[in-house]
């Protein structure tokens, strides 16, 4: 009992601590600490000084608080209504501060603006007066020369002599073998060719006129040219004339308002000796109508505070809204591989959509606006990125529109993709061959007709170039192994001579990967008899040919000499 006594007057003396709270609480307090921390930490909230997002988890914090709570929750429910409704009403008052300084600055600036506005209407309104006279003065002119034009008769058929025999018979250009012998496909193409004549005839009488109308008009715009350098000439003469007796009258006047100690042909001999020393003047009122002018913009003030707006929205994670920034950005400035390594490094987002094809779309719908194409860099980037997505339809409207620089390592990207996606083989091979055409790697558009099926337009392609080696027909044969294109190659086509010779085409496929191919050709030719081997083929091939397949099967014995 002694010892309690003495401990309560020892408590009596000091400051009573507050008891200690239960393992519940205890726990309760570290996770709420350690939630505050974690969050503070992912939202960068600064140390010290007010700050949005600190306020938001501190009150998501007293929410936690106050549930967990049970004589306490009514009152802490009230103090956290009251101070939120403080931060409420300060929050209003900025936002309406805010507002109302902005209407101010509007309404401040809206007399300069109506009169600048005024101004400009002023000059359209006689541009558009100057337009209108030249109209009517053109249409008086083009209709009096279509007064003037006489009506051509029609022109005589003429009736060709009958051909006692008929030559060699060729496709007709735009049909195929069996459409040429078809009459219902003749008559519909000859039904199309009478179209195509007809628009024909119609833009020869309405769009074109005589060669003479263009010389009279540029001997008219040649005298006007020379009209308005001699006028130009002239009010440089009158804006130098202005200045020297601007000079001159301020001169007198100031001699007017002085002392007139001095004569007036003393005081003003600086000034005349000054007005003498003038050249030409290049604006005779350089200061005048620069404020109130609404089409002078301070550009690079402009495009830095562009390029700052959209820094700030890509820090806040805020994509879509920095992908419409872009979409609206002058010339094209953030179209560039620095904007694309940024959204490329985005790896978490909200949506199905990534922000780096979202990004793309943008880039390349821009081509209408600022006239340029991006990069080889880039449009590889931005296919690789539709392909890994399987938006084949973007790629698709991005090689018919012209909007990628086509390079060889873009069409393989889209061969590649033809091979792994067998569903959609024939629309890759047919873009990776408009993209080998345009960057003129001749051999590999080539074999996108030959994967695809297409030998008869692949040979025409291969006629017309007239640029592929023997290697390049090698490369064919490596990559389509197969009898349809060795036919091809060794044959004839359209009174063209064969491009490549049975015997090479032989030995070579029987020296590489396909041998069943080139085993199964040599063994159609040894069918076919002696007499036609040798004329297609060379000694030396004949000779390497027998062994290889006398090797190939030595069970049968072929009688080829």
């Amino acid at each position: 009992m002694a010892a309690e006594a003495l401990s309560t007057a020892a408590l009596g003396k000091r400051q009573a601590f507050p008891p200690i709270p239960s393992v519940a609480d205890r726990n309760l307090l570290c996770r709420i600490r350690a939630h505050i921390k974690t969050e503070a930490g992912e939202v960068g909230c600064p140390d010290q000084g007010p700050n949005e997002q600190r306020y938001i988890i501190y009150r998501h914090v007293f929410d936690k608080v106050i549930d967990n709570a049970t004589a306490y929750k009514n009152i802490l429910t009230s103090i956290k209504k009251e101070y939120e409704g403080s931060i409420n009403i300060l929050h209003k008052g900025r936002e309406d501060s805010l507002f109302l300084q902005r209407k101010l600055t509007s309404m401040a600036s809206e007399p300069m603006t109506l009169v600048a506005y005024r101004k400009r209407a002023s000059q359209l309104q006689n541009k558009i007066d100057i337009i209108k006279e030249n109209t009517a003065g053109l249409e008086a002119r083009l209709q009096a020369v279509k007064n003037s034009r006489k009506v051509k008769g029609e022109p005589t058929k003429v009736t060709l002599p009958p051909r006692d025999e008929i030559g060699d018979v060729k496709c007709i250009p735009g049909l195929t073998f069996m459409e040429s012998v078809n009459v219902d496909d003749l008559c519909k193409h000859l039904g199309e060719l009478k179209k195509i004549l007809n628009d024909l005839s119609f833009a020869k009488e309405t769009k074109y006129v005589p060669a003479q109308i263009k010389t009279d008009i540029c001997q008219d715009i040649y005298q006007q040219m020379q009209q308005w350098d001699e006028l130009v000439t002239l009010n440089k003469q009158l804006k130098l004339r202005y200045k020297r007796l601007k000079l001159v009258a301020d001169a007198v006047t100031a001699w007017g308002y002085s002392e007139k100690s001095v004569s007036l042909t003393k005081f003003i001999l600086p000034t005349l000796t000054e007005a003498n020393s003038l050249k030409e003047v290049d604006s005779l009122w350089p200061e005048l109508f620069d404020d109130d002018d609404p089409s002078k913009i301070n550009e690079s003030a402009y495009i830095l505070e562009y390029v700052e707006r959209f820094n700030k929205l890509f820090e806040d994670k805020k994509y879509k809204a920095a992908i419409m920034h872009i979409a609206n950005c002058p010339r094209g400035i953030l179209n560039n591989l620095e904007v694309m390594e940024r959204f490329k490094a985005i790896t978490e987002y909200e949506g199905n959509i990534s922000p780096l094809l979202q990004f793309f779309e943008v880039v390349m719908s821009s081509f209408s606006t600022i006239k340029r194409s991006p990069d080889a860099r880039m449009s590889l980037e931005a296919v690789e990125c539709a392909l890994k997505l399987s938006r084949l339809d973007l790629i698709i409207h991005w090689v018919v529109q012209q909007r990628l620089t086509c390079s060889e390592t873009l069409g393989e990207a889209i061969y590649n993709y033809g091979d792994f996606e067998l569903r959609s083989k024939d629309t890759c091979m047919v873009l990776a061959q408009i993209v080998y055409n345009k960057c003129d790697v001749y051999k590999k558009a080539a074999l996108c007709m030959c994967k695809s099926g297409q030998l008869s337009r692949a040979m025409a392609y291969i006629h017309e170039t007239k640029k592929f080696s023997l290697d390049d027909y090698l490369f064919l044969l490596s990559k389509c192994p197969s009898t349809e294109l060795i036919q091809c190659l060794t044959h004839g086509w359209n009174g063209n001579p064969a491009v490549l010779s049975t015997g090479t085409a032989i030995l070579w496929l029987i020296s590489n990967d396909p041998k069943e191919v080139g085993f199964h050709l040599l063994k159609e030719v040894c069918d076919s008899g002696q007499e036609i081997f040798q004329r297609w083929t060379s000694a030396s091939s004949w000779i390497a040919s027998s062994c290889i397949l006398k090797q190939r099967t030595p069970k049968k014995t072929l009688n080829i000499g």
